[in-house]
């Protein structure tokens, strides 16, 4: 059985293929337009690959799997102060086995859940799901919140979308509310061609 790694964007590295005007970019094969925050950098290769190796990994320890990524392309990895991270992947969606793309989606909460628990065994993974809206477009957003000893030690939200085809794929991490409210703000403000 297939499963679909695309919005394993926490962990997936990237080559950025999008056109650049000061820190617009703007992605064709799914008609998306966004404005990187100024205090964010872009991800270099050697960074994506890095993480993407660290992260496909982990998935795999942690849930006995073997992460079929060879599709996947990652639009645009970048990072503030180093533990910030803001990512976004599409791959293209093949119903392989009769999975639907709502069975995968589900599939890849389950593994990151998992992934997140077997990682932080002294943490409390806690999660929830729900709807988000950008540019009318209405995308399912999964928050994995990990505490350790009382403390919140990190947010990630994973937005996922099938889109023109394709599993998109959002995800972002933060470990402080002003990051939170840069990133939502980019997501809010940013355009899809229709």
């Amino acid at each position: 059985m297939r499963i679909f790694f695309l919005p394993i964007t926490l962990f997936l590295c990237s080559i950025c293929n999008a056109q650049q005007n000061q820190k617009n970019y703007s992605f064709k094969q799914i008609g998306w337009t966004i404005e990187l925050p100024a205090d964010f950098l872009v991800i270099d290769s050697v960074e994506n690959t890095t993480r993407m190796e660290r992260g496909v990994k982990a998935m795999e320890d942690a849930n006995n799997i073997k992460a079929d990524i060879t599709e996947t392309i990652t639009l645009i990895g970048a990072t503030k102060n180093k533990y910030n991270y803001f990512n976004a992947t599409i791959e293209p969606f093949h119903s392989k086995g009769n999975i639907s793309w709502q069975s995968s989606n589900q599939q890849l909460k389950e593994l990151l859940y998992n992934t997140f628990a077997e990682k932080m065994k002294d943490g409390i993974v806690d999660t929830a799901s729900s709807k988000q809206i950008i540019d009318g477009i209405s995308f399912d957003k999964f928050r994995v919140t990990v505490t350790v000893n009382d403390k919140v030690l990190f947010n990630s939200f994973l937005l996922t979308k099938l889109y023109k085809g394709y599993d998109l794929g959002i995800s972002y991490l933060y470990l402080d509310e002003r990051t939170k409210e840069q990133i939502e703000l980019m997501l809010q403000n940013s355009k899809f061609s229709k």
